[in-house]
Order: C-alpha cells, then sequence, then structure tokens
C-alpha cells in the first residue's frame, strides 16, 4: 500500500495546475488587431491556388542580395477572406525585413476565411510562415 501511494503522489502533484496555468488552457483566442482569433480553427483559412503556391509567388518575385537568414511572417485573414498588413513575427537578419514585407504583401486577397462550429462561421485567423532568402530554396520554388 505504502509503494502504490508513493507512486500515486507524484503523479497527482504533477498532474496539479496552478490558476494561471489552468485559465491559459481554458483561454482559447488572442486579440490581433481589431478581431479576435479562436484557436483551435476547425476549418482553417485556405488560399484559393492552395498554399503550395505561396512559396512560388513569394520566390519568384524575390530580390536577393548577399544578405542570407530567414523571416517569420504573420498575416491576418479576416472574416472576409481579406490580407491585413503582414507583420514579422521573428528576423535573424534585420536588413532583409522589408524585402520579406514587401514579398508577403503581393500574396493577392484571394482567401476562404477560416470557419468555426458546425454552422461554419467565417472567422479571422492568423497564417504564419518563413521567408528564407538564399540562392537554392529561390531556385527551387521559382522555377
Amino acid at each position: 500500500m505504502k509503494k502504490l501511494l508513493i507512486c500515486i503522489i507524484p503523479l497527482l502533484i504533477l498532474s496539479c495546475k496552478t490558476d494561471k496555468e489552468k485559465s491559459e488552457l481554458t483561454d482559447e483566442s488572442t486579440q490581433y488587431g481589431m478581431d479576435e482569433i479562436i484557436d483551435p480553427i476547425e476549418y482553417r483559412a485556405e488560399f484559393e491556388y492552395g498554399l503550395d503556391s505561396i512559396p512560388k509567388i513569394i520566390y519568384s518575385n524575390m530580390i536577393l542580395t548577399d544578405e542570407k537568414g530567414t523571416v517569420w511572417i504573420s498575416i491576418k485573414i479576416d472574416s472576409t477572406g481579406n490580407i491585413e498588413k503582414p507583420k514579422i513575427m521573428k528576423s535573424e537578419n534585420d536588413k532583409l525585413n522589408s524585402e520579406a514585407l514587401r514579398l508577403a504583401e503581393l500574396i493577392p486577397n484571394l482567401w476562404n476565411p477560416a470557419e468555426l462550429g458546425p454552422e461554419r462561421t467565417k472567422i479571422a485567423s492568423i497564417y504564419n510562415f518563413p521567408i528564407k532568402f538564399d540562392k537554392a530554396v529561390k531556385t527551387l520554388y521559382s522555377e
């Protein structure tokens, strides 16, 4: 019986959450500009030509310099399917940020918005993606 308690007590301690952790787990939405972003989304936003076409748009228009690195971009797709101004989430090289934003702004407003629930209510969502400034990657996607 003692051995059983010794095994169960650490499990109970590890499974307890603080009030802060519980609120973080149950808070499924965040603010992004004016619209509320709900996560998890049941039906993600879809680009009209497929997500595979986004790298082709970006890399076929990329102007490479000697600078290298990756810039992570975040775009908000509103409940009507339009893209709001892209934001930089993370950057390995600040000199590439303006080019990354220029490339992200080339993505057309041809999105079907994310949907939630059995009624498939259209909602805003966020799409994050990296832009890697590298000749080999540019060559791969721009052909």
